[in-house]
């Protein structure tokens, strides 16, 4: 988290140096690369640090309950928002609710006829060192194409 914050306070320091207008171009590039990142390492069952997901639990004959790679969809629903001042990328809706409950670990109730299960944490979405260095070039790249931005304000 430490990292998110750092560069949080890098990316306002820069943004004050573009017009609105720029910023929010900005901010839908990173928005738009992000959401690809993710989806794809969703999509390969990687977490942000590279580690596999943890896999299904197998049922008491011992095969696996569902057959194929899980989240396989899931990346398709990711969506992004941007302005002039934040860009998001996240799930929403019963999506939203399901990555949670991968992404935090939590205790849920699958029917209401069954027992609370604690699944593991398969960390979906988050930021990895290649990604930061991603936004750093990006953010470079941004500056290098548009050469007509006022530095000094």
């Amino acid at each position: 988290m430490d990292a998110i914050n750092g560069l949080k306070h890098w990316l306002d320091q820069i943004t004050l140096l573009l017009e609105p207008s720029q910023r929010r171009e900005l901010m839908r590039r990173l928005a738009q690369g992000l959401r690809v990142r993710f989806r794809d390492r969703i999509k390969q069952q990687r977490d942000p640090n590279g580690n596999r997901f943890i896999p299904r639990k197998r049922d008491q004959i011992g095969n696996i309950k569902r057959q194929g790679a899980m989240f396989q969809n899931i990346g398709k629903q990711l969506k992004t928002d941007y302005s002039a001042d934040h860009a998001a990328v996240g799930f929403s809706g019963r999506t939203g609710f399901v990555a949670s409950v991968h992404q935090e670990g939590k205790s849920i109730r699958p029917s209401k006829s069954s027992k609370s299960i604690r699944y593991p944490v398969r960390e979906l979405v988050g930021f990895s060192k290649d990604d930061q260095e991603w936004i750093e070039s990006e953010i470079k790249a941004f500056f290098i194409r548009n050469k007509n931005i006022n530095f000094n304000k």
